[in-house]
């Protein structure tokens, strides 16, 4: 089998037969990454494919038409109310990323006491999973490497002028309250500020996990104990697919 994990910039997959991990990689988007997508699923003909997406919507159709004119079949993972004993803190729980929402479910599994996550992409995301399993709301802020016009992009249909950064606000629970900007700041220092504020929402020895591309210059800042697992979201996946079929 075949996971996909579609990004803000780019598409990471690996290949899992007989329960291990056989091959990984990703194309990025301003690239032909169709094409590289096309060649590897002929080349490798994975039987079924395990989709997360956080692509606009023609670029999810094409992502979608490429994969079914190989005649495979797929599953794509999307955020839910509740799974595998998680609960999202989102009152419109679709609009979570997907992505996010299986952080969730795969820190749930790795640190049943509680965690904070940070997945550092082309956006930073900050959540909070208590050791119950209740998503307490999270943080989005710029990636360390992200341009204000390509962050703008991401999030265009939001007006991203009204969101300031405030580490007194509680973790959002909308993509609205949960976006932290301020360009004339650095990113990684709104990120330390909100795990300051919001580290005491969790009792007893919670831990930190580090995911995603940036993860490096993450952990560099952060000076302090962490686990870093960066194929997080890959994780989610495979307990969905291990514990749901």
């Amino acid at each position: 089998m075949m996971l996909i994990d579609c990004g803000n910039t780019a598409l990471k997959w690996q290949l899992w037969q007989a329960q291990k991990l056989q091959a990984s990689g990703g194309f990025r988007y301003q690239s032909n990454w169709l094409q590289s997508l096309e060649h590897l699923l002929k080349e490798v003909a994975p039987g079924r494919c395990y989709i997360t997406s956080v692509l606009d919507h023609s670029r999810q159709q094409l992502l979608e038409d490429c994969i079914t004119q190989q005649n495979l079949p797929y599953v794509r993972f999307r955020s839910a109310a509740s799974a595998l004993g998680v609960s999202s803190a989102y009152a419109d729980p679709d609009s979570l990323g997907d992505d996010r929402w299986l952080t969730l479910l795969a820190a749930a599994e790795l640190a049943p006491a509680g965690s904070l996550i940070i997945d550092a992409g082309s956006a930073i995301t900050l959540d909070l999973l208590s050791a119950e399993g209740t998503h307490l709301g999270g943080a989005i802020i710029p990636g360390t490497r992200t341009s204000r016009d390509h962050f703008r992009d991401i999030f265009s249909y939001l007006d991203l002028s009204e969101l300031q950064a405030n580490p007194e606000r509680p973790p959002g629970c909308s993509t609205p309250d949960a976006i932290h900007i301020d360009y004339d700041r650095d990113s990684l220092d709104i990120l330390l500020e909100l795990l300051d504020a919001w580290q005491r929402l969790l009792p007893g020895n919670p831990k930190l996990i580090l995911a995603g591309g940036d993860a490096n210059r993450v952990e560099s800042r952060l000076a302090r104990p962490l686990v870093r697992i960066p194929d997080l979201v890959f994780r989610g996946m495979r307990r969905m697919i291990i514990e749901q079929g």
